[in-house]
């Protein structure tokens, strides 16, 4: 064999080891693409409840026809007021000509109709029903001018950038954003979360005939711990959706908009719930009001110290086996007077690599007034006697 055909073959058989490690390690790269495919979706997001911190989204800000998801916040003002005692559930509605034109999902009621407050309810939690939302919407506040108004001012308190017009929520549009916020206040109400995750049910009306209610949120019955929450479609949104979805302390809220079928906005959700619960834990790292540092030293006061607590609850999303580190920043010692809601030092939580998570003020467990002249005599008094 020549020398020049020893070399053609060592040069081959150099590209050939090249060209294998690289096929090798294009297999096993690490894929650069989300965990879950969102690209039949117009938005999506999936944020622990809690916090609201997001693990997924795409398009989170846009605001988006979301059918009748759009009438959320009426629901919401509709649950809230029955939960501050606003209206009875047994109390009997009377249901106006607006209500029952509603159109879209329905619970068949109809004009001057009268009905039990909780017949409603359960059409306005399980299927968002328009009629019946907007007949309680009526009944809580008195008219629908004083229902809006409230229901605005309490998207302005969510800071959602929308506006109701009417009691049936019509050109309302939402962002994904927005709908977490709603499904974050909704998840606190117990007028909502007892009808939520209600599967099948029936309301009885006035002259004896029976409307079947079905709630169409698949995941009620298919996925470990759902506790409901609301879906809609139409021709121009597409099939929409809100989900919540709580697993021990971790708990979920999931967005999908413009899924072009029904099986695909499920099926999205589904991906999304299932890798945050195998991939993130939620850790709790403080709740309001726990104390974080005990007999803080207090200057001038007429006690000695006061414990130091969070002055808000503090939830940290982390990996699987992650952990956190706390770190206080405090003065040495604190100057009498101090009151209870006054932030005298901060809680820093700290991730694995490094960057400040979370934060939270430490708040006095009460308030702490100047010692008098009078503290000061009886204090030396007292010291004098037991020295």
């Amino acid at each position: 064999m020549t020398q020049r055909s020893i070399i053609r073959r060592a040069t081959a058989l150099l590209l050939v080891t090249i060209l294998c490690v690289f096929c090798i390690g294009t297999a096993f790269a690490e894929p650069d693409s989300e965990p879950v495919d969102l690209s039949r979706a117009k938005s999506a997001v999936i944020a622990e409840l809690s916090s609201l911190t997001p693990v997924i989204a795409k398009e989170t800000d846009v605001k988006l026809d979301v059918a009748g998801l759009a009438r959320l916040p009426v629901l919401l003002y509709v649950c809230e007021s029955i939960d501050a005692g606003k209206l009875a559930l047994d109390a009997t509605v009377t249901v106006s000509e607006a209500a029952a034109a509603v159109p879209g999902p329905t619970a068949f009621v109809e004009a001057n109709e009268r009905i039990s407050a909780e017949s409603l309810l359960k059409a306005a939690v399980m299927i968002l029903a328009g009629d019946a939302i907007q007949a309680l919407a009526e009944a809580c506040a008195g008219t629908s001018g004083a229902a809006l108004s409230s229901i605005n001012a309490r998207l302005s308190e969510l800071s959602i950038e929308a506006e109701c017009m009417s009691l049936s929520a019509e050109g309302v549009r939402l962002s994904a954003n927005d709908l977490l916020k709603l499904g974050a206040a909704l998840a606190e109400s117990e007028t909502f979360c007892a009808y939520s995750a209600v599967y099948m049910d029936e309301i009885v009306h006035e002259k004896g005939n029976r409307t079947e209610l079905v709630n169409a949120n698949r995941l009620i019955r298919n996925t470990t711990g759902c506790f409901g929450m609301a879906t809609g479609s139409s021709t121009e949104a597409g099939y929409c959706g809100l989900f919540g979805v709580r697993r021990g302390e971790t708990a979920y809220l999931c967005v999908v908009t413009g899924a072009p079928d029904s099986a695909m906005r499920f099926s999205i959700a589904q991906e999304m719930i299932e890798y945050c619960f195998v991939t993130y834990k939620a850790t709790t790292l403080a709740r309001a009001g726990e104390v974080l540092v005990e007999a803080m030293p207090i200057h001038g006061a007429t006690v000695h110290s006061v414990d130091l607590v969070a002055g808000a609850d503090a939830v940290l999303l982390l990996r699987q086996g992650e952990t956190y580190e706390r770190t206080l920043s405090l003065p040495e010692t604190l100057d009498a007077p101090i009151h209870a809601g006054q932030a005298v030092g901060k809680a820093y939580f700290t991730g694995p690599d490094g960057n400040v998570v979370a934060e939270i003020d430490l708040l006095p467990q009460m308030d702490v007034p100047c010692a008098t002249l009078w503290d000061h005599v009886r204090r030396v008094f007292v010291n004098w006697l037991h020295g």
